[in-house]
C-alpha cells in the first residue's frame, strides 16, 4: 500500500525507508524532524501570501466574535 497518495507524506516516507533497511531508525527520526520543519515553513509561506487568510487568537476573550464577523463577511 506504499503507493497510496495518503502514505506519501512526512513520516510515512521515512518509515518505509527504515522498514526497507535503507536507513536506520535514528536516521529516519532525523529525516522526519527535518521534513516536518520544512513542511511547516512551506505552510507558513503559503499563509503569508494569502491576504484573505485571517489569524485568530483563540486565547482572546473575543475570539468567537472574531470568527462570527468573518463568517458574516
Amino acid at each position: 500500500m506504499r503507493n497510496l497518495q495518503a502514505l506519501n507524506t512526512v513520516g510515512y516516507k521515512e518509515i518505509f525507508k527504515c522498514l526497507e533497511g535503507t536507513c536506520t531508525k535514528e536516521e529516519a527520526i532525523v529525516e522526519i524532524k527535518k521534513n516536518t520543519r520544512n513542511y511547516a515553513k512551506r505552510q507558513m509561506t503559503w499563509y503569508r501570501n494569502k491576504s484573505q487568510v485571517k489569524q485568530i487568537n483563540v486565547e482572546q476573550d473575543n475570539a468567537l466574535n472574531q470568527i462570527i464577523s468573518l463568517i458574516e463577511v
